[in-house]
């Protein structure tokens, strides 16, 4: 019997020629190993828009396994987030970085003060499940 995986598996679906996809990949991978509880429970869809000319990215956490993968560019008028972020490519990655507390930018950080400014400013839109937000953000701190 095989041992149960400590951290779900990640795959990397669609890649479109403006993709960025695999980088998404790698930050899952490394959040996952250094965070598999909190792997394990996310469930949701998220997706990421660029305002570079970037395809969005779509993030799917299931039971076990975690598909990430470019948007296709014709779409899918069947696939619904759970959670979109909207954002310049780095504003997104600052907001990814920031040092969090209670799953929000840490106020007291000077990192986490810039991430909360892109985020008041709306240089960074989140729409649709905070508690999938914090979840992510946390999976991502670095």
């Amino acid at each position: 019997m095989a041992a149960a995986r400590k951290e779900p598996r990640v795959r990397i679906g669609n890649v479109e020629p403006n993709g960025i996809c695999a980088s998404m990949v790698g930050l899952i991978e490394r959040g996952s190993a250094r965070r598999p509880r909190v792997a394990r429970e996310l469930r949701g869809r998220i997706e990421l828009r660029f305002r570079e000319r970037f395809a969005p990215i779509r993030i799917d956490f299931g039971d076990g396994s975690v598909l990430v993968e470019d948007a296709p560019a014709a779409g899918d008028g069947e696939w619904r987030a759970d959670l979109v972020i909207e954002g310049s490519l780095p504003d997104v990655v600052q907001l990814a970085s920031a040092p969090l507390v209670g799953g929000v930018p840490s106020p007291t950080h000077a990192r986490g003060r810039a991430a909360l400014a892109r985020m008041a400013s709306r240089r960074v839109r989140i729409e649709g499940s905070p508690r999938l937000a914090r979840r992510l953000l946390k999976l991502l701190e670095i």
